[in-house]
């Protein structure tokens, strides 16, 4: 079969890029989440519900251990499609940079369809200028801020990759590295998803809001679960492929025995192997 969804019936398209469907006890997954997030935030310092802009969404809990002074800062978008979860189910992810002496913040932003994607990205971008400009009072170093994303996640964080920073002046190389896991790269598939009665996304926003690549100075890493469905694997695979082509270093992982949703247990596991390049990146990035 062609992994080409264009040619895709509306049956495939559903079972290869609507996630709820092609993990069909995904609940499972969720409810697994929230309960370890709980227990990060009972069990760790944080700051939560810090205003990065001005849309009642717009607010950030920051994790850390206590007296830090320039240290890394790592930054996580959650997925959902632009239209679901919450920082608070992903607050579990926080603890192998705690415990690494990183600065972690976990971000919520507008959702789907009350705010339309063109927004949220550009509340992504505000949220980068907030954490510039205030991460040393938390004892984050502005010099070393590194970004990942999972899912709608790992799509925001590649759009704002093509912002010009130095134009809102702010330093060319803001962001030092960039974790793009199971991310969703052509939008314009959603307008074929009935999940789109709940984004409301139109072709014109698909198609401004279709990460292109050019040559970045961020270190990529991209990666995706070997048990999502071949299509949603193959769209990263051409992602990657385009940010290569526009000559960058690709970091591409296949994370053996994950789906979608699973894919976040190994983001939260302090043995990871992914977690662990995650942290030393971080860490070493000035």
């Amino acid at each position: 079969m062609s992994l080409n969804w264009k040619n895709f019936t509306t049956d495939q398209i559903e079972r290869h890029f609507n996630p709820r469907i092609a993990v069909p006890n995904f609940e499972k997954y969720i409810v697994e989440a929230q309960q370890k997030a709980k227990s990060t935030r009972v069990k760790y310092s944080k700051y939560i519900d810090i205003p990065y802009g001005e849309h009642e969404l717009q607010k950030l809990d920051i994790f850390c251990k206590s007296k830090l002074k320039n240290a890394p800062v790592h930054i996580f978008i959650h997925g959902g499609y632009w239209r679901a979860l919450d920082k608070s189910d992903h607050s579990h992810l926080a603890e192998p940079f705690i415990n690494n002496n990183c600065l972690y913040i976990s971000i919520n932003y507008g959702l789907c369809p009350y705010v339309r994607l063109t927004e949220i990205t550009k509340q992504i971008k505000e949220l980068l200028i907030w954490v510039y400009k205030n991460c040393h009072i938390y004892g984050g170093n502005p010099n070393n801020i590194n970004i990942s994303g999972h899912s709608a996640g790992a799509h925001l964080a590649a759009m704002i990759l093509n912002s010009n920073w130095e134009k809102l002046n702010l330093p060319a190389n803001i962001i030092k590295s960039a974790f793009l896991v199971s991310g969703i790269y052509e939008p314009e598939v959603v307008l074929k998803l009935s999940l789109n009665k709940d984004i409301g996304l139109t072709k014109e926003e698909a198609n401004n809001n279709t990460p292109i690549p050019c040559s970045y100075s961020t270190k990529l890493f991209l990666s995706v679960g070997d048990k999502e469905p071949n299509a949603w694997i193959e769209q990263t695979k051409r992602y990657s492929k385009l940010l290569i082509d526009h000559n960058n270093i690709v970091n591409f992982t296949l994370l053996k025995s994950q789906n979608h949703f699973s894919i976040l247990n190994i983001l939260s596991d302090s043995n990871s192997k992914y977690v662990n390049r995650m942290i030393e990146v971080t860490c070493n990035e000035q």
